[in-house]
C-alpha cells in the first residue's frame, strides 16, 4: 500500500494531478491531506465488491455496504461511501476528477459497484472541503478514481471465494484488452467485467441470527419505569416474540392493548395478570403457550426460551449481487495541442433479497362494542363463524373474552402468505468525450462534456393487497355449504375473491395467496449532463517568485441533472403493504460554476526555508431555484525547514446544494416503530419538561401507547422546495516525514476539523416527538409537525409530517496517521508495510431546531468508533509475496452514547439501561499469498477473517451502523489472473 509510486526507470515521470487541486502535484506535497491507495490495495482480500473493500477505510463509515443496503426500499446491493460519518450526501465521488452519473435518482450519490475494478489506477481519499475546485457535495471530502490510461496488451483475472460456513459463494471473470496505435499517438481500450455474489438469508445462520433458535440480543428484563438500580436490559439468547406467530395465535387481551388483560374473561389472564396466549397447529388446533421465561411484567412482549417466532426465520444478511461492466477508453494524440479523447461505459447491477413477510398484531379486541377495523399491520379480525375456525377453538377462545364478543384478533407472522422479496436492475450509461493539450510551451487545457443515463427496475414480490387480503381473510359458508368470502355469500359480488386459511403455518392455498398477493414495479430514471473546461498553467515564461513560477487554473462548468420515479398504480394507490408513495418528477436541477486555483511558491532552496508555497482557491455557483448564488474557497500553505520535513494547513469553505429529492420528494405514507415520550416507559427518560408537555397535550397520567407498542406507527414523509445551501468550514493541519536516513519510510499525520452548518436533513420521526415533548413548551416547530392525538391519547393516523430541513449543525474532529515502509533487500527481497489510522476527537450533531446549540453525541456510538485502523505486511522473495492485514474497531456504545454515560456535563439518561455498555473492540485477520510463475501468469489465493470472528452482541450488520462488523465469517479464496 504505497502513498507514493515512482515511476519506473524505463518511463518518463508524468504530473500527477492529486485530488484536491487542478494543479499538478505529487500526494505528499499536496497541502490537503490526501490517502491514496493502488489498485493492488483495493484487491488484496477476497471482496469482489470495491464498496466494501473502501468501508474498511478508518476515514470512511460503513453506512452502505452489501450487508445493510437492504435496509431501505431499492437500495439493495448498493454502495455509497461516507467520509467520516457525516452522510453520504457530503462525500463526492468522481472519475478522474469528473462527476459520474448519480444511481439514486433525485440524489447525487455515486453506487462504487459502477466502477470498472480492473481499470482502477488509484484511489485518492480526500478529507476537508473541496468545493472550490469541485463545486457542491464535497463537504466531508472527495474520493477520486483515476482510471488507467494507454493500456496496451491483454489482462484477464478470475476468482472464487466462499466462506468457511458454505455460503457467499462469489466468481469474478474479467478483462482488459489495449492496442496503442499510430506510434503510440493513440490507444484503445476494451475492459469487461462479470460479478457475482451468492445471497446470504438469516435462515442460512442461525448461529448469528436465531433463525429457528430465538434471537440474541438485549433484551428488556426489569421495568424501566421502576426507580431502581437494576439494568434494564441482558444479553440474552432463545428470545422469541409472544405478539407474532407464524401459524398465527390469539392474544387474551380486553381493549386495544396486547399486554392488558383487566376487565376481560377470567379465563383470559394468567397468575401474573397477563392475558394467556394460544397458538394454532399446523392441522388449525388451538394449544396453550410455552410461557418461557416471561418478560411481558417488564414491559416487553418477548419470552425467552418459549412460544412464539423468532422473526428472523426470514430476511437477508447480505443480498445476492451481479455486475456487468463493460468500459471503452480511447485517444489520439494529432498534435501536442489537440488530443481528443473519449470515455464510454454500460453497467448492469443486479441484486435480489428475502424480505420479511407481512404482518399483523394488536387492534381493537372483539368486545360486544368493538370496532374490527384494520390498520396497516394490525391483527386480523377473525368473525366466530370464520369457516375455517375449529369449534372447540372458537369456544376456547370465546371464554377469554366478555361475553358478547363477536371476534377476536388473529396475530401472525406471514411467513406462508410469502416473503417480500425485492429483485433491484441498475442500468448506468455514461460517455465523456473531449479534448486536450497543451501550449504556450507548458500550458495545458482540457474541456469534456459528460453525458450520464441511470435507469433502475424494481419488482416487489408478494405485496399483500390490502382490500382483497381483508375479503378473503373474512371466510364464511354460503347457502350450499361452500367456504366462500363473506363478501360473496349471498350474492357474488367478487367473483375472484378466493378465501384463505390463516389457522396454522401453511394453511393457507396457492389458490388464496394468487388471489391476495401481487409483484409490485417501481422504474426510475436520473440524468446528468455535464460540461467541464479547464485551463492550468504558471508564468514561468514571464516571471518566478523566488521558490518558482506562479502555478495557477481557471475553469468553468455548466451540470443539469434529472429525475424521475413512479411506482405503480396499486402502490400509489395505498393498497398494499407498502407504504403508498406518490410520483417523483421534480424540474430540473441546474448550475453555472467558475473557478480558479493559485499557486505560489514565496521561498526555497534557503537555511530553514527548503520550501514555502501558499495556495488558494475560490468558485462562484449560480443554482437554478432557492438555492441561488453561493461561494466556495479555500487557502494553505506548505512549510518545509529541511527537506526531510513538511508542514501543511489548509482553510476550506465548502457548500451543499439541496438535491432534488431534498427539495421535491412527494409526501408519502410511511410506518416505524416509534417510542411515544409521553408512555409510561418514556415519560421519564428524556427532559425534565416532557411530563408536564405531555399533560398540557392532554395525555392522561401514566398512559401506555398500547399500539405503538405493539407495531409500526404511520407517518407522512415529504421534501420541502424552501432549502438553502449547507456550508461548511474546515481546516486541516499536518506534517509529512520523509528522513533520507530511513529510506522508502514515509510518514504523514494530519489534524482535520469539519463544522457543517445549515444542514439539510430529515427529522426522522422519533426525533420530531421527542424534540416536540422535550422543548420548553408545546409552541416549537417540532410539535407542528405533530397532528393532534386522538381523545384517548393514542396518536392520530397519519401521527405526523416527516419532512427536511436546513437545521443546526454537524461536527467532525480528529487525527489521520499513514505510515508506509516499502524497501528491497538482498536483490530478490521486498517489504512493504503501512498503517493507516483514524482517531475521532469529535463526532457531533446539533439535531435540535430550537436548541441548535444542543449536542448529540455521535463519538463511539455504533458505526463510529473512536478509533479505528489498518496495518498490512508484505513480504516478496522473488517471485512468491506473502501479505498479512490486521484491522482493528474500537469499542462503541451498545445504545445512544448519552444514556449510558455523561455527556457535555450532563449526568446520564439512562444509566441503567443495561448491564453492558459496549460492544468490545474487534481484530480482524487476513492472509494471501500470490505466487508470479512467470510474466504472464500469476496465481493468488488467501483467507479474509481469519479467525472467523462474529459481530458481537447478536449484532446482524444488516441496519445502520452494524456493518462496521463482518457478518459473513471465514473467507477463503482463490484467483488467477494471465497479462499478455
Amino acid at each position: 500500500m504505497n502513498p507514493r509510486v515512482a515511476a519506473p526507470a524505463d518511463e518518463a515521470p508524468t504530473d500527477i494531478v492529486v485530488t484536491g487541486s487542478r494543479i499538478a502535484r505529487p500526494t505528499l506535497d499536496s497541502p490537503i491531506p490526501v490517502t491514496t491507495l493502488t489498485a493492488a490495495d483495493v484487491t488484496r482480500t477476497g471482496s469482489i465488491v470495491l464498496g466494501d473493500v473502501l468501508n474498511t477505510m478508518p476515514s470512511l463509515r460503513s453506512t452502505y455496504s452489501q450487508s445493510n443496503s437492504t435496509q431501505y426500499i431499492g437500495t439493495s446491493g448498493v454502495n455509497f461511501l461516507d467520509l467520516r460519518g457525516l452522510g453520504v450526501v457530503r462525500t463526492l465521488v468522481l472519475v478522474n476528477g469528473r462527476r459520474h452519473i448519480t444511481s439514486s435518482a433525485g440524489d447525487f450519490l455515486v453506487d462504487v459497484n459502477t466502477i470498472p475494478t480492473d481499470l482502477v489506477d488509484r484511489i485518492d481519499i480526500v478529507t476537508g472541503g473541496s468545493s472550490a475546485v469541485y463545486g457542491s457535495d464535497a463537504m466531508a471530502g472527495v474520493v477520486n478514481f483515476v482510471l488507467k490510461r494507454n493500456f496496451d496488451g491483454a489482462s484477464l483475472n478470475a476468482q472464487t471465494g466462499i466462506s468457511s460456513r458454505g455460503g457467499r459463494g462469489t466468481q469474478r471473470l474479467s478483462g482488459t484488452f489495449g492496442k496503442n496505435f499510430a506510434d503510440g499517438r493513440g490507444n484503445i481500450a476494451v475492459n469487461l467485467e462479470y460479478n457475482n455474489s451468492d445471497m446470504v438469508t438469516y435462515a442460512d445462520r442461525d448461529d448469528l441470527t436465531g433463525a429457528f433458535s430465538g434471537r440474541n440480543q438485549f433484551q428488556l428484563v426489569d421495568n424501566p419505569g421502576l426507580d431502581n438500580t437494576i439494568p434494564d436490559r441482558r444479553f440474552l439468547t432463545g428470545v422469541h416474540s409472544y405478539g407474532y406467530d407464524n401459524g398465527g395465535n390469539f392474544i387474551a387481551y380486553n381493549g386495544s392493548g396486547v399486554r392488558s388483560c383487566g376487565g376481560g374473561a377470567p379465563a383470559g389472564c394468567l397468575p401474573n395478570g397477563y392475558p394467556r396466549i394460544y397458538g394454532f397447529n399446523p392441522n388449525g388446533s388451538l394449544y396453550e403457550y410455552n410461557y418461557g421465561t416471561d418478560f411481558r411484567p417488564a414491559g416487553s412482549n418477548n419470552n425467552q426460551g418459549g412460544s412464539g417466532a423468532t422473526l428472523n426465520d426470514r430476511g437477508t444478511l447480505d443480498p445476492s449481487l451481479k455486475r456487468y461492466v463493460a468500459n471503452v477508453l480511447g485517444h489520439f494524440d494529432v498534435s501536442e495541442g489537440f488530443k481528443p479523447f473519449f470515455e464510454a461505459k454500460f453497467v448492469r447491477v443486479e441484486a435480489f433479497s428475502q424480505g420479511q413477510p407481512t404482518f399483523g398484531q394488536g387492534g381493537e379486541q372483539g368486545g360486544p362494542d368493538a370496532d374490527p377495523s384494520t390498520y396497516l399491520g394490525s391483527g386480523v379480525p377473525i368473525f366466530f363463524d370464520n369457516a375455517y375456525l375449529q369449534p372447540g377453538a372458537a369456544a376456547t377462545i370465546r371464554a377469554a373474552l366478555p361475553a358478547g364478543s363477536e371476534f377476536f384478533r388473529l396475530n401472525r407472522n406471514n411467513n406462508d402468505l410469502g416473503t417480500r422479496d425485492e429483485f433491484d436492475r441498475r442500468d448506468t450509461y455514461r460517455i465523456v468525450a473531449g479534448f486536450e493539450g497543451t501550449f504556450n510551451t507548458d500550458w495545458k487545457y482540457d474541456v469534456s462534456v459528460n453525458y450520464g443515463e441511470f435507469h433502475s427496475n424494481s419488482r416487489f414480490y408478494n405485496n399483500r393487497i390490502e382490500s382483497r387480503f381483508q375479503k378473503a381473510a373474512d371466510a364464511v359458508r354460503n347457502g350450499a355449504g361452500q367456504i366462500v368470502c363473506r363478501v360473496n355469500q349471498v350474492t357474488v359480488t367478487d367473483a375472484a375473491c378466493v378465501p384463505i386459511n390463516l389457522f396454522g403455518n401453511g394453511a393457507p392455498s396457492q389458490a388464496a395467496l394468487n388471489y391476495i398477493n401481487t409483484t409490485s414495479t417501481s422504474r426510475a430514471k436520473a440524468t446528468e449532463f455535464d460540461v467541464n473546461a479547464n485551463l492550468v498553467g504558471d508564468s514561468s515564461q514571464l516571471f518566478e517568485l523566488p521558490g518558482g513560477p506562479v502555478r495557477f487554473a481557471i475553469g468553468g462548468e455548466y451540470r443539469r441533472e434529472t429525475a424521475f420515479q413512479a411506482y405503480d398504480d396499486v402502490i400509489k394507490g395505498g393498497d398494499t403493504f407498502f407504504n403508498a408513495i406518490a410520483d417523483f418528477n421534480p424540474p430540473s436541477f441546474e448550475v453555472k460554476e467558475a473557478y480558479g486555483e493559485l499557486e505560489l511558491p514565496l521561498l526555497k532552496d534557503l537555511p530553514f526555508v527548503h520550501e514555502l508555497t501558499i495556495n488558494g482557491a475560490g468558485r462562484v455557483a449560480d443554482y437554478k431555484g432557492s438555492t441561488g448564488t453561493v461561494f466556495a474557497y479555500n487557502a494553505g500553505a506548505i512549510y518545509a525547514p529541511i527537506r526531510d520535513v513538511k508542514f501543511r494547513v489548509n482553510y476550506s469553505k465548502s457548500v451543499r446544494a439541496p438535491s432534488l429529492g431534498d427539495l421535491y420528494s412527494s409526501n408519502s405514507q410511511n410506518f416505524d416503530l416509534l417510542n411515544d415520550p409521553c408512555d409510561a416507559n418514556f415519560i421519564n427518560k428524556g427532559k425534565a419538561t416532557r411530563a408536564a408537555n405531555c399533560a398540557a397535550a392532554g395525555v392522561p397520567a401514566n398512559f401506555v401507547n398500547d399500539v405503538a407498542r405493539a407495531g409500526s406507527t404511520e407517518y407522512l414523509s415529504g421534501g420541502n422546495p424552501n432549502l438553502t445551501a449547507e456550508e461548511s468550514r474546515s481546516w486541516t493541519v499536518g506534517a509529512i516525514f520523509q528522513p533520507r536516513y530511513v529510506p522508502g519510510l514515509s510518514f504523514t499525520v494530519d489534524w482535520y476539523d469539519v463544522k457543517i452548518s445549515n444542514v439539510i436533513n430529515p427529522v426522522d420521526a422519533q426525533t420530531i416527538l421527542d424534540a416536540c415533548y422535550d422543548g420548553a413548551s408545546l409552541d416549537n416547530q417540532f410539535c407542528k409537525l405533530i397532528n393532534p392525538r386522538q381523545a384517548n391519547g393514542l396518536f392520530a393516523r397519519p401521527a405526523l409530517l416527516q419532512s427536511v430541513v436546513n437545521f443546526a449543525a454537524l461536527d467532525a474532529r480528529g487525527i489521520d496517521v499513514d505510515l508506509a515502509y516499502n524497501r528491497s533487500f538482498g536483490g530478490s527481497n521486498k517489504v512493504a508495510l503501512r498503517f493507516v489510522g483514524t482517531y475521532v476527537d469529535t463526532r457531533t450533531d446539533y439535531p435540535y431546531l430550537d436548541n441548535p446549540s444542543q449536542p448529540d453525541r455521535v463519538k463511539g456510538e455504533l458505526g463510529d468508533p473512536i478509533y479505528k485502523f489498518t496495518f498490512s505486511a508484505d513480504y516478496t522473495h522473488s517471485n512468491f509475496t506473502l501479505g498479512y492485514q490486521l484491522r482493528y474497531i474500537g469499542r462503541q456504545s451498545i445504545t445512544d452514547w448519552e444514556s449510558q454515560h455523561e455527556t457535555y456535563g450532563v449526568a446520564p439518561l439512562d444509566p441503567y439501561y443495561a448491564d453492558v455498555e459496549y460492544y468490545p473492540s474487534v481484530f480482524y485477520h487476513a492472509i494471501r499469498a500470490t505466487v508470479d510463475v512467470n510474466k504472464t501468469f500469476r496465481f493468488y489465493g488467501g483467507v479474509d477473517n481469519l479467525t472467523d470472528k462474529k459481530p458481537p452482541y447478536g449484532i446482524l450488520g444488516t441496519s445502520l451502523g452494524q456493518s462496521v462488523y463482518d457478518n459473513i465469517g471465514r473467507f477463503m479464496y482463490i484467483g488467477a489472473s494471465v497479462k499478455l
